[in-house]
């Protein structure tokens, strides 16, 4: 493949917690048929930021990155992203129910999450960011190579329930809607850990303008932000399960849902259904744009989008992995009632264990394998 067929070719990657390291995989398969293939436009919401960030950051091939981005998902086990000891849950939901207990009263522990993602920070600190400053070192390097053009993270600035992009690199023009805007700045650790801090689960971020948590909360549009960055193709990697109808025989009917099913829908339509909805509204824009006359299309942007997904359900693929997580994280899931569920999404997002990571990575090359022709046929349009 060319290198100037990438010139507005951008790499957009969604959220879901562990689920991201499917990401890995489809690319890892990418970059083996096409070694060429170096997408000047990144984008990343949530735990796509971290795979987002590496590849903008990684100072040598992209083949060469993902196989790094790989072997980072394999080292990460669930205390690398948050405390699992039981003395830390034990003091955690005393101090949580101590505050419901005394009516929020200021005389009570104020606490700003369920988990603490402090390891999550250690380790990307370690793995992505400069010694001398708290920036992540190689994505300025790339930028003034012409190895990347722009790389955008999104997260929720909590204070005024806007969606922003901060974005390092060549923008065209930034973008203000009532919801969302985009905003310059060199990218750090901590705006790849308030894009991935899910609401109430991991603590919110003080980046410049407030605190700010996961960008998928308000990420309406969550193609929007690679459109606006000059893409004309957009290859997205969505961790949501490509059959996503669910059978009669497959519901709960005679019990009522339990807690961790609730909450797995809630952050299902958070985190996974609006790219559907956002891929559905851009393929009626460009079956417009064919039919409309030449000065009607200067108003319109026609973008050429490739979503790839997993082949299995990824949260019912979590449950058989379930044992292996350290006991009181383990006994605390089982509280909300994940082994009662048949696909336990939520439990899945936090599922950093390493056979399931090292089996979401395997999931998505033979994905992408199968989808070979498709990928051709995008890449090289």
């Amino acid at each position: 493949m060319p290198p100037s067929i990438n010139s507005d070719l951008g790499l957009a990657m969604t959220g879901g917690g562990a689920r991201a390291a499917y990401q890995v995989g489809v690319l890892r398969y990418i970059c083996k048929k096409h070694s060429e293939f170096r997408p000047p436009i990144i984008t990343g919401v949530s735990a796509g930021a971290v795979n987002a960030a590496h590849l903008a950051a990684y100072q040598g091939t992209f083949s060469e990155a993902v196989e790094q981005l790989a072997e980072l998902w394999q080292e990460l086990t669930t205390d690398k992203v948050f405390h699992t000891d039981s003395g830390f849950f034990f003091s955690n939901f005393f101090r949580w129910g101590l505050s419901f207990v005394l009516g929020g009263s200021r005389m009570g522990p104020r606490k700003r999450s369920l988990l603490d993602s402090d390891p999550l920070r250690q380790f990307l600190e370690k793995k992505l960011a400069s010694k001398a400053t708290d920036r992540i070192q190689g994505i300025q390097e790339n930028i003034d190579k012409g190895h990347l053009q722009v790389l955008g993270i999104s997260s929720t600035n909590y204070g005024t329930g806007k969606a922003i992009t901060w974005v390092q690199g060549h923008v065209e023009e930034h973008w203000q809607r009532p919801r969302r805007r985009s905003e310059s700045a060199e990218i750090t650790v901590e705006h790849v850990m308030a894009s991935t801090a899910l609401p109430l689960v991991f603590p919110a971020i003080k980046l410049d303008d407030g605190w700010h948590g996961d960008g998928g909360i308000r990420s309406i549009a969550p193609l929007s932000p690679t459109m606006h960055l000059g893409a004309k193709k957009i290859l997205a990697i969505s961790t949501r399960y490509r059959g996503g109808e669910v059978t009669p025989d497959e519901t709960m009917i005679d019990e009522f849902a339990p807690v961790a099913q609730i909450i797995g829908i809630l952050l299902d339509s958070i985190f996974l259904d609006l790219l559907d909805y956002d891929a559905a509204n851009m393929s009626r824009i460009n079956m417009l744009y064919d039919e409309v006359n030449e000065k009607t299309r200067e108003a319109l942007n026609k973008v050429n989008l490739l979503i790839l997904r997993p082949s299995e359900d990824l949260g019912k693929l979590a449950s058989q992995y379930e044992i292996k997580l350290p006991q009181p994280f383990r006994y605390f899931t089982r509280g909300f009632g994940t082994r009662d569920t048949k696909s336990p999404d939520s439990l899945s997002l936090l599922m950093f264990q390493p056979d399931y990571l090292n089996r979401l990575i395997e999931l998505g090359e033979t994905d992408a394998e199968e989808n070979a022709e498709q990928i051709e046929e995008f890449l090289t349009q």
